[in-house]
């Protein structure tokens, strides 16, 4: 799977949620979406992409 461009192989499938805790992203503060598609954060903890999903994580960042 491509996550952001870069080619990742994790030991097993894993859910958005997952993906996102290894890369310490605050699930209130991204948009996800895998090739081509948002995913709703309702699926994150269900949604598993495949090995050939281009995932992209859009962090919202704050500041003045």
């Amino acid at each position: 799977m491509k996550i952001n461009g870069k080619d990742v192989d994790f030991d097993k499938t894993m859910t958005i949620s997952e993906i996102l805790d290894v890369y310490k992203i605050d699930r209130k503060r991204v948009v996800v979406e895998v090739n081509m598609q948002i995913i709703d954060e309702e699926e994150y903890d269900t949604y598993i992409p495949d090995k050939e999903a281009m995932v992209e994580l859009i962090a919202f960042v704050g500041g003045g």
